[in-house]
């Protein structure tokens, strides 16, 4: 009976011991988890810059495929009817009439004649100032002939179309007033069609979209840091993109900047010495 009650003491000291073991290792390994889990979480300075130039540059790239989606969906009509491209019906005529010597002459009389049909049109005659300057107001946009006169000079025929940069100077010569000396100048483009108006918009929002895709592989390749001169190089050609006009091309050049912080951090810009 005394025997049985050792061996139980004895049983009874060593699962005490066992369990004991087992709480110093549970605790041992809880403490390595957690002094890793706190080395994953405190970064190198330059990993987070790398990061926020990631963020950055994919938020930039993100506003330019948004830029080019509403480019896209412009109405071309709206593009044509623009201060760049549209044609008003009618604008004010002017311009300057000199001599060889590069002297505005005054009295010369300058008549709007209609170009298929070759008359004057009714109000639309004036005459040179001082320095050699006309204007006729309110002129239909279309082609006509510019018919400029003045004894003792020859006559001179510009055929032109009205545009709001005016009529180049025009020189004239002394000589005989029935002389006439024909000049044309209208401009050698026929203006914007509604066709080159949708294919200049598609081709903005299609090389918009394209630019912002190439900074969203910009924004991987920061965070692989394989090759800095290619992931420069994505970069550049994501401020392209124009998101949101300024903002997306602001965000992306403050990420490359961030980036040129940390090029030693490349695998391509390690130099082999240090290993």
């Amino acid at each position: 009976m005394q025997s049985k009650l050792i061996d139980s003491r004895i049983a009874a000291r060593r699962r005490e011991k066992k369990t004991q073991n087992e709480i110093v290792v549970k605790v041992s390994n809880t403490g390595e988890e957690i002094e890793d889990e706190l080395e994953l979480e405190i970064l190198s300075d330059g990993e987070r810059r790398r990061r926020i130039a990631s963020v950055l540059v994919m938020i930039g790239s993100m506003m330019g495929i948004l830029s080019g989606i509403l480019i896209l969906q412009g109405n071309p009509a709206e593009l044509l009817n623009s201060s760049l491209f549209s044609e008003t019906e009618n604008l004010d005529v002017y311009g300057q009439v000199l001599d060889v010597d590069g002297y505005g002459v005054e009295n010369v009389t300058v008549t709007l004649i209609n170009l298929e049909s070759g008359k004057e049109i009714d109000g639309k005659k004036n005459l040179t100032e001082q320095n050699g300057r006309f204007t006729l107001d309110n002129v239909p946009v279309k082609d006509y002939k510019l018919k400029l006169t003045k004894q003792g000079y020859e006559s001179v025929e510009v055929i032109f179309r009205p545009e709001r940069v005016g009529i180049s100077p025009i020189t004239m010569h002394v000589g005989d007033i029935n002389d006439i000396r024909e000049e044309d100048d209208r401009s050698q483009t026929d203006g914007w069609s509604l066709e080159n108006a949708v294919a200049l918009s598609t081709f903005q929002g299609l090389f918009t979209i394209a630019c912002a895709l190439v900074g969203i592989h910009a924004s991987f390749e920061i965070r692989r840091k394989k090759k800095y001169r290619r992931t420069q190089v994505f970069c550049w050609v994501a401020l392209f993109s124009r998101g949101l006009i300024i903002f997306g091309p602001a965000l992306i050049l403050i990420g490359m900047i961030f980036l040129m912080l940390d090029k030693e951090d490349f695998e391509d810009q390690i130099d082999p010495e240090v290993f």
